[in-house]
């Protein structure tokens, strides 16, 4: 079992479903998770990955159908009888010479048991396959949610988003997560840095763009000839009134690479 660290709660997961193995998951308020069964006494889940969120992934069994489980039963009881079968007919045919008449009787009826034994078979373990799909629940919830249904109050039935307050995915303590409206989200969200980031890119990457279109393929030929040639660079600026950052991107093969040098 995992030691907590100091000041960690723990509160059990309620499943809204019915399920055959003894299986108890707990979340706590610094956003782990640990599971208690069979094979686990507490061990802590390091969960996936989805969009940058930690993310546990759980599978269950509903109860088996009495119905379905006698069909099941009585059809085993089939295969071991016909098993037996096969069994006793093997070491009778054994025990005969290949002349003796009872000999090819006995191998005709090895070979017709052995045959329903195996169709049989193949039908339990289709049924039970079926069985099995049929009863399985996937489970799946996300580390941050789970934190915030069981230790946040939520505000009210429009907040439904749990928000990172300091937009890191993977801060899950509980002082870091707030439940949010859309809207809250919303603006939250624009003070990302990631969001920052990925602005700010884009508006250079929309400021090149318009200078790059100052440029057509017959220009660029030239430029990349010129650049061939030694130009320097603030000639080249000044002759095809771009950046220098533009002109290298075109050099490095980043921008318009597609386009060979003029002969």
């Amino acid at each position: 079992m995992e030691k907590n660290y100091p000041g960690e709660q723990w509160k059990p997961i309620v499943f809204n479903f019915d399920f055959v193995i003894k299986t108890r998951v707990e979340i706590s308020n610094f956003g782990r998770l640990k599971t208690f069964n069979k094979v686990s006494n507490g061990n802590i889940m390091k969960g996936s990955m989805i969009n940058g969120y930690k993310i546990i992934r759980l599978k269950f069994f509903k109860p088996k159908d009495e119905q379905v489980e006698s069909s099941l039963n009585y059809f085993k009881k089939q295969v071991l009888q016909l098993s037996n079968k096969a069994s006793q007919l093997q070491i009778a045919i054994n025990n005969l010479h290949p002349k003796d008449d009872n000999y090819q009787f006995g191998k005709k009826q090895l070979e017709e048991t052995s045959l329903l034994l195996k169709t049989l078979k193949e039908s339990v373990i289709k049924k039970n396959s079926d069985d099995l799909k049929s009863r399985t629940i996937y489970y799946q919830a996300l580390f941050h949610r789970l934190v915030a249904e069981y230790f946040i109050e939520q505000p009210s039935a429009k907040h439904t988003i749990v928000a990172h307050l300091d937009h890191n995915k993977l801060n899950n303590l509980k002082r870091n997560l707030q439940w949010m409206t859309p809207e809250e989200n919303y603006l939250h969200q624009r003070y990302s840095p990631n969001v920052i980031a990925s602005k700010i890119y884009l508006d250079g990457r929309s400021k090149e763009d318009s200078r790059s279109a100052k440029l057509s393929v017959t220009k660029v030929m030239l430029l990349k000839k010129l650049l061939k040639q030694g130009k320097a660079m603030p000639w080249l600026v000044k002759q095809f009134k771009i950046t220098d950052t533009q002109i290298l991107r075109i050099k490095r093969g980043e921008n318009w690479g597609e386009v060979q040098a003029a002969p």
